[in-house]
């Protein structure tokens, strides 16, 4: 899959930008060609939208429209975002908010279903060791550790009767355990922009696409040429290099890819990286470059990526074992110089 940004993606230290700039190619395989491309830079990144639509319908507007939405609710870099405004609560937030609630709700059952692997209120950790949008800092062991109780999805709780509510969207209640609680969203909200964007290209009947942001993808029937869509996973390279590990044929379903191989350390010879085990309060020392994960939705994908980076290759494989619907395809340092490839049984092969 095209690369994500900054990445890997060590999560924890990816923020949004809220402008979108598209450009926009219709019917580039040829004068008679059904496909539009819309391609640009958002959220911090790259996206690249291709679709197969006889109207050759420009969507860049749109598209450009929900970039923004999703940013003014997700974004930490904006600091008018509803996540922010959240996080700045004390110990009550009340918003109308439909993609906030759906984030931290899809949130909690993966953070439930990974065994609190995968857990978006690990941001205090996240910053007092030094690894969020301010920049590396000493490690503080002792403070990263005290922090210890505010993480955690249960730390969370929302008003369990805003489906009886008279107004839409309705306005959901969040209670907080203590202030200091903090939401990130940044190792699902990638996912979840797939997703929305997706959605956005189905209500208009397209039936027929490829979605990716940021290296996240959702692709949908076949190509131009009929055959299916086809993304690039890459070799846990240093730099800002992207070569080639090994190609998925995907249709109908999302693929996402996270990684540490970006921000490391090394110890003994073998590479360690920068995610944030929200079970310990440490920095996962395990040597899983790079997780790529096929699940139904993009969200999904994205997040169970940061899982299975925090869980390290072998507690992954034993994770993936006990949850058949998901496919994945693990990279590892073999501490020899080079790199040890585990996939699950069901991934593509091209």
């Amino acid at each position: 899959m095209i690369n994500a940004s900054e990445n890997g993606k060590p999560r924890v230290v990816r923020g949004f930008l809220l402008t979108a700039v598209i450009a926009v190619v219709v019917g580039c395989e040829g004068p008679k060609s059904d496909l539009v491309v819309l391609q640009g830079k958002a959220q911090g990144s790259t996206f690249t939208i291709k679709y197969i639509d006889s109207l050759q319908r420009d969507l860049s507007a749109p598209v450009d429209s929900l970039f923004r939405v999703i940013d003014r609710s997700l974004s930490l870099w904006d600091s008018s975002s509803t996540v922010n405004a959240f996080n700045a609560a004390s110990d009550t937030f009340v918003s109308d908010d439909i993609h906030f609630r759906t984030v931290v709700a899809l949130s909690e059952q993966l953070w439930h279903s990974t065994d609190s692997a995968f857990d978006p209120t690990v941001l205090p950790l996240v910053r007092a060791w030094g690894l969020g949008k301010q920049g590396r800092a000493a490690l503080d062991t002792s403070a990263a550790l005290g922090l210890r109780r505010l993480v955690g999805m249960d730390r969370i709780t929302m008003d369990n009767d805003w489906r009886i509510h008279a107004t839409w969207p309705p306005r959901i209640t969040y209670y907080k355990r203590e202030a200091a609680v903090q939401f990130d969203p940044n190792g699902i909200a990638q996912g979840y922009t797939v997703d929305v964007l997706a959605m956005l290209l189905q209500q208009r009947g397209i039936e027929r696409y490829m979605v990716e942001v940021g290296g996240e993808a959702r692709c949908a029937g076949v190509n131009e040429q009929g055959r299916i869509w086809v993304m690039q996973v890459d070799k846990p390279l240093d730099g800002d290099e992207h070569v080639q590990q090994t190609t998925v044929p995907l249709r109908d379903r999302s693929l996402a890819t996270s990684g540490n191989y970006r921000k490391f350390i090394e110890i003994g010879g073998q590479r360690y990286g920068h995610t944030i085990d929200p079970r310990t309060g440490r920095p996962a020392m395990n040597t899983l470059l790079s997780a790529s994960v096929i699940a139904a939705d993009a969200a999904t994908a994205d997040a169970l990526g940061t899982a299975l980076m925090v869980m390290g290759t072998e507690e992954a494989k034993a994770w993936l074992s006990q949850h058949r619907d998901v496919e994945a395809y693990l990279i590892s340092d073999d501490g020899k110089g080079g790199y040890a490839v585990w996939s699950t049984a069901g991934w593509p092969a091209q």
